[in-house]
């Protein structure tokens, strides 16, 4: 009798499970809230990857050599043209003027004397008091010191000279980008000094294939984005006239940079217009990932249904897409990620 009430107790719970797993289960409801989707024109564009470059950018060079006497710039300072970076000693070349010019001072004066002792010759060879040779001999020698006080003089010029190339000046104003000396180094016209580059205009370069030439021309404006920094426009002023191995034309854009924050070897997406579409803009954040495609989700009737979309252009939190929409059709955007395929949803 035990043994019967124990199976029949089993048999009633085991069937009241199946009762139980066969009873639909109440569906939970997503709180979502709408985006009305509205469709817009926009421009078709070629992207690209492009870099800053300066438009001068140069290693600075001595053009004597010595010992640095003072470094008179520091990495990231402006300098303007004519600004002196770094001298060296110019003591060698200082004494070496002083000995010349020695040198020169006694050399007019065996001119001078020279040239009294031809004038003399000359009166006295006019009178035939002395043969020609002897005046002859006395005009060559004065000839060789002319020559000698041309080449001493000469000699001097060079001096001061180098005089003038122990002081490095900057070429042109812009930035110290690199300082690669210091006082007490011993440098020589191959040592480079310091690095200097200009920001303002900047340089934009790219590359296009050969389909996109008739979208950037000399003198046609192109948009690029830089991260960190937003959205710029150059002017085009050079296009390669030749490919490169990978076929692809290099482009050259001037770039406006009053406050210097555009750097040489920072990277930016090139945007070329190429003609116009249609196309929905959405908050970034509606587009969801299903499976392997990106979709919306359209709420109709408190219900979720997928609509596929293909992702045509990207701004600051928002996308343009293309899909089976319409002007008026609803969205998700709170919580899109939770919702499948025939999710109730309540409407915040």
């Amino acid at each position: 009798m035990v043994y019967l009430l124990v199976f029949l107790l089993s048999f009633v719970v085991a069937c009241s499970k199946k009762d139980a797993e066969k009873l639909p289960t109440q569906q939970r409801e997503i709180v979502v809230s709408l985006y009305e989707v509205k469709q817009g024109e926009i421009d078709n564009t070629y992207s690209t990857k492009a870099s800053f470059e300066a438009v001068k950018d140069v290693l600075l060079k001595p053009e004597v050599s010595g010992r640095v006497l003072r470094v008179n710039v520091e990495e990231g300072d402006f300098v303007k043209a004519g600004q002196v970076i770094i001298t060296v000693d110019s003591s060698d070349f200082q004494n070496t003027l002083n000995q010349l010019n020695s040198q020169l001072l006694q050399l007019k004066a065996n001119y001078e004397n020279q040239k009294a002792i031809v004038e003399r010759r000359k009166d006295l060879f006019e009178r035939d008091l002395i043969a020609r040779e002897d005046y002859e001999n006395a005009k060559t020698q004065l000839r060789v010191y002319q020559e000698m006080i041309n080449s001493l003089q000469a000699q001097i010029e060079n001096v001061k000279l180098n005089l003038r190339r122990t002081t490095l000046v900057a070429p042109y104003s812009g930035y110290i980008a690199q300082k690669m000396v210091n006082v007490g180094d011993y440098v020589t016209p191959s040592t480079q000094t310091v690095r200097l580059v200009t920001l303002d205009p900047i340089r934009l370069v790219f590359q296009v294939p050969q389909e996109m030439l008739p979208f950037v021309k000399n003198g046609s404006t192109v948009k690029a984005y830089v991260e960190g920094f937003g959205e710029v426009q150059g002017r085009v002023y050079f296009v390669s006239p030749v490919a490169d191995q990978n076929r692809l034309i290099t482009c050259k854009a001037q770039v406006s940079n009053p406050k210097g924050e555009l750097k040489p070897g920072i990277y930016a997406q090139v945007y070329l217009t190429t003609g116009k579409e249609l196309a929905f803009k959405v908050p970034e954040s509606s587009v969801v990932l299903l499976g392997t495609k990106k979709v919306l989700w359209k709420i109709e009737n408190s219900v979720a249904k997928s609509v596929p979309v293909e992702i045509i252009k990207q701004e600051e939190g928002f996308v343009w897409v293309k899909g089976n929409l319409r002007d008026g059709d609803k969205v998700a955007l709170d919580n899109a990620q939770s919702l499948n395929e025939g999710s109730k949803v309540v409407v915040r």
